[in-house]
């Protein structure tokens, strides 16, 4: 009777599914838990604690390209276990602070942790492993984290109103620090040929002595090659905008009670946006393997124009408000999954990690700006009217930019600029 051997690849998914589903489904998604708690008892306002977090994707814009090159350089168990010092005891040491600057020191290494474990190791991971069907695989694994997240949440709430909020931090940080060095150490493997294997999905015409995993043909553009062709910029761009309505979800809370809704009927909502997100990640990364990276992105601008123009004429029904912030959520889902999968078709594998890394700059870009802009927006308008307009030309910018970053993106042939050359 004939075996199937499971391929290692499906290992390190699952070591990525824990890893990530700790540090983002963990960490990233209780810190907001903290802030009410922890400003009451060290006596400042959410305002104030809040400012770590801008510190943390201040941190995050300037480290990246510099994660991305370590990444590419030593052993992935290695950056793991960095990864889990920085970010996992940071995390557990705010349980030790007394004032709010210990936030704002410690959100400097808490970052750089978080960028490893979260932001690159997953997708690096998995473009590493498997040559078919990437885009599922990310966007299963970006599904696990907000399932992680929505197991992660009630029981930090219930720890911190039990034990209080120092508690809650050592035991988020605790584990999470536990849980990756367990699973670095066990399950992960830098690349396939330490196994002696192809990717999953790769053409075994090859395999044997000849363990050369670069398909004859395949695309490989260096770094500096790909920093200055144009595409890279519009793709940037393209991130920055596309972020730039994901990160309205901060303000739905504030909006649907601006709209006349209860704080139980605006947490619902929220509700669905986390289900549009889990079964975003997964249907847009199946939706991009099956129809193309290209196509992807104009249904996901599609889906957006449609959730924030839901949101504009959502003031007398809640029907619409519900359904507009689920495809907000299947919108806000799509950065982490199709970021990497467009880096890897517009430059290739051969500096996939240090490229990828400076094209995520986008998301935390963005989040430092146009968090806060639509804060002020607000403020000075009393309306979020203005914001939601802004929101439809963001839309409008991204399908521009992949638009025109798609036609000039790098092939074979070489890189093209801004302007045709003979």
């Amino acid at each position: 009777m004939r075996t199937i051997k499971l391929h290692y690849a499906w290992i390190i998914l699952a070591a990525v599914i824990l890893i990530r589903g700790f540090a983002g489904g963990g960490i990233n998604m209780t810190s907001g838990l903290f802030l009410s708690p922890v400003s009451k008892d060290i006596g400042v306002g959410i305002g104030s604690l809040s400012i770590y977090l801008s510190i943390t994707s201040i941190v995050m814009v300037f480290w990246l390209p510099y994660a991305g090159r370590l990444i590419n350089k030593y052993d992935i168990r290695i950056m793991a276990v960095a990864g889990a010092v920085l970010q996992a005891l940071s995390f557990a040491g705010f349980g030790f602070m007394n004032t709010v600057y210990g936030w704002y020191l410690l959100a400097i290494p808490h970052a750089m942790g978080a960028t490893i474990l979260v932001n690159l190791l997953g997708p690096i991971l998995i473009n590493r492993w498997f040559s078919k069907n990437a885009g599922t695989m990310l966007g299963i694994q970006m599904a696990f984290v907000s399932l992680f997240g929505a197991v992660l949440q009630p029981v930090t709430s219930n720890i911190i109103t039990q034990y209080g909020w120092r508690t809650g931090y050592f035991f988020i940080g605790g584990i999470t620090f536990a849980v990756v060095l367990l699973t670095a150490f066990i399950l992960l493997k830098n690349r396939p040929e330490e196994k002696h294997l192809l990717p999953f999905g790769a053409d075994t015409e090859t395999a044997g002595k000849n363990f050369n995993f670069a398909p004859k043909g395949q695309l490989a553009v260096p770094e500096k090659t790909a920093l200055h062709s144009a595409s890279f910029y519009l793709l940037l761009f393209f991130m920055i905008a596309i972020t730039g309505i994901g990160v309205f979800t901060q303000h739905i809370p504030t909006y649907g009670t601006l709209l006349g809704y209860s704080v139980k009927r605006t947490g619902a909502a929220l509700a669905y946006a986390s289900i549009g997100s889990a079964i975003g990640s997964i249907a847009i990364g199946i939706i991009s393997d099956k129809i193309g990276s290209l196509k992807t992105c104009y249904g996901m601008i599609g889906i957006g124009i449609t959730a924030v123009a839901g949101f504009l004429i959502s003031g007398q029904n809640f029907t619409v408000f519900a359904v507009s912030t689920f495809l907000h959520g299947l919108v806000s889902s799509g950065i982490m999954v199709l970021a990497p999968i467009l880096t890897l078709k517009f430059y290739g594998q051969n500096d996939y990690e240090k490229i990828f890394a400076k094209i995520s700059m986008g998301a935390p870009i963005a989040s430092i700006v146009l968090v806060p802009a639509y804060g002020f927006i607000y403020d000075i308008t009393e309306s979020y009217r203005a914001v939601l307009i802004g929101m439809i030309c963001l839309l409008a910018f991204a399908a521009f930019c992949i638009t025109v970053g798609w036609k000039k993106r790098c092939t074979r042939e070489g890189c093209p600029s801004w302007r045709k050359t003979s």
